[in-house]
């Protein structure tokens, strides 16, 4: 079976008015989207563009030692070399990008990043960024356990909007990891003229929602047009409450690497399924909602601030500043409020207790 790489290869003489787009795309352009395109290119939603291949030269004159472009700790750095070899094909080199926003607020607890791009088929594809290196990033990823909306889903809409004002055509909606949620929140609510006017929207190993949005009429709806691809071990995909309706892709990663796009198994124009995801994601998945669902909204508020007091304890911004201070934000957390300390231990010891009972569970199941 082949890689993102090899379907470059394979496919990359094919411009998408010859070989339709597809799942595979849809994947390489949400990773795409994890790059620093600031200055490169344009921010508004207007006429002005950018082919892939401008952008990409552009890029690497930017960051001409590929050792030192700021990806962070856990986007793969196989994108960089992904984005180096598509900019060299008929299929992507000529696809148009404009709109590239990167929104960090400390305040608001946001961090929401989107890029639009115009492949040649008369269409428009919008790609929502996952979870970055932000620590806050992460914070509001985990505000999803307790609050109905964050911002970045309310920016995802009012990006989609703005988008949708440029062009008439069709359009597409995809994204990795939280851009994948990003893509299926603003699918569902934005005005109905654009939701009209959608074919694809993809998720590719995004977190779930809360319940309230999987029985929406606008979701139902939408439902035949919305791909979830999760891999064989899913973690981040199986968070909170998700349509069960998903598609299990083959990784040749191990765990939580698989949550890496970059390693998921291709064939022809599409990805390798399997039937299910593996015993240990559905364990994963049980205990992670037994332990939120032993919560209230406010003790889940209570422990994700305490987390995050404790991880920028020593004015880390960002996952690379904590490897860079090693154990330091640690040692920090001992100087935190008593209360908030207390929160901590009890919740991370409830979980803890969870995944034994539920590890014995499973032990016991198999005699």
């Amino acid at each position: 079976m082949g890689t993102l790489f090899d379907y470059v290869k394979w496919r990359g003489d094919l411009a998408f008015y010859e070989a339709p787009f597809n799942e595979v795309d849809s994947l390489i352009f949400s990773l795409i989207s994890y790059l620093d395109f600031d200055g490169i290119v344009p921010e508004q939603h207007s006429s002005v563009t950018v082919p892939i291949k401008a952008a990409a030269n552009a890029f690497f004159a930017k960051y001409p030692d590929e050792k030192k472009i700021p990806v962070g700790l856990i986007i793969p750095k196989e994108i960089i070399k992904l984005f180096r070899m598509i900019k060299e094909t008929k299929r992507f080199r000529n696809v148009n990008m404009r709109a590239y926003v990167n929104h960090i607020d400390l305040e608001e607890q946001t961090q929401f990043s989107a890029v639009t791009f115009f492949p040649e088929d008369d269409t428009m594809l919008v790609a929502y960024r996952g979870t970055d290196d932000t620590l806050i990033g992460w914070k509001e990823d985990f505000n999803m356990s307790f609050l109905p909306v964050v911002p970045a889903q309310l920016k995802a809409v009012e990006y989609l909007e703005a988008a949708a004002q440029t062009s008439t055509g069709s359009i597409r909606l995809t994204g990795h990891s939280k851009g994948g949620n990003l893509a299926v929140y603003a699918a569902v609510n934005c005005t109905p003229d654009v939701r009209a006017r959608l074919i694809n929207v993809w998720s590719n190993d995004g977190p779930g929602f809360h319940e309230k949005i999987l029985k929406d009429e606008d979701y139902m709806t939408l439902r035949p047009i919305i791909r979830s691809f999760v891999p064989q071990n899913a973690v981040v995909g199986m968070l909170l409450e998700h349509d069960e309706n998903y598609i299990v892709v083959k990784s040749r990663q191990k765990g939580l690497y698989q949550h890496d796009g970059v390693s998921w198994e291709v064939m022809g124009g599409g990805f390798v399924y399997l039937k299910d995801v593996t015993e240990e994601s559905k364990r994963i998945d049980r205990v992670l909602k037994e332990w939120v669902n032993k919560m209230t909204n406010e003790q889940r508020e209570q422990f994700v601030e305490a987390m995050y007091q404790m991880l920028s304890a020593d004015n880390a911004q960002t996952l690379t500043d904590l490897v860079s201070l090693k154990t330091r934000w640690i040692l920090r957390g001992k100087d935190l409020d008593p209360h908030v300390q207390q929160t901590l231990q009890k919740t991370l010891t409830e979980l803890l207790r969870l995944n034994t009972k539920n590890v014995i569970s499973d032990l016991f199941s198999k005699k």
